[in-house]
C-alpha cells in the first residue's frame, strides 16, 4: 500500500476459503480500495479536492495521471454506488420503498456526513456481494 508521500507499507492480505463455493477469497482491510495500491485515505482526500497535483506533501505521489485515472474511476462508478447503496438499503436493511425514490443522492449525503466515506461505501457494496467497476 502507498501512502501520502509515497511511502510503502506492506500489508498482509488475509484469504478465506469459502464454504458454499470453496474458493478463496481475499478480505482487504477497510483502509484499502479493490485494485487499487493507495490508502482508501489518499483516493477520497483526491475525490474531495483535498489532495491535488499542486500539494507539495503529494508531488509525485500519486502523480497527476493516477488523480485523473481515480476521478475517472469514480465518475463512471456514482450510478452504480448510488444504486447499490438504494438497492441494499431497501433489501437488507428494510429501509422500506420511500429509499428507492428518494430525490436525494445518498452518496452525495455521506459524503458531507463523514470523512471516511469512501471505506464506507466500500465495505456496504462488497460485504453485500456487489462490486463496483475497475477502470
Amino acid at each position: 500500500m502507498k501512502t501520502e508521500g509515497g511511502t510503502k507499507q506492506f500489508i498482509q492480505i488475509e484469504r478465506l476459503k469459502c464454504n458454499h463455493c470453496e474458493r478463496l477469497h481475499n478480505a482487504l482491510p477497510d483502509f484499502l480500495v479493490p485494485y487499487k495500491h493507495y490508502a482508501a485515505e489518499i483516493i477520497s482526500g483526491v475525490l474531495d479536492n483535498v489532495i491535488s497535483a499542486d500539494d507539495l506533501d503529494a508531488e509525485d505521489y500519486p502523480c497527476e495521471q493516477t488523480m485523473k485515472r481515480w476521478q475517472r474511476w469514480f465518475n463512471g462508478n456514482q450510478n452504480n454506488i448510488e444504486g447499490n447503496m438504494r438497492s441494499i438499503g431497501y433489501r437488507l436493511l428494510g429501509l422500506g420503498e420511500d429509499l428507492l425514490s428518494a430525490r436525494i443522492s445518498l452518496l452525495t449525503h455521506l459524503r458531507k456526513s463523514s470523512e471516511v466515506w469512501l471505506e464506507t461505501i466500500l465495505r456496504i457494496i462488497y460485504n453485500a456481494g456487489s462490486f463496483l467497476v475497475p477502470i
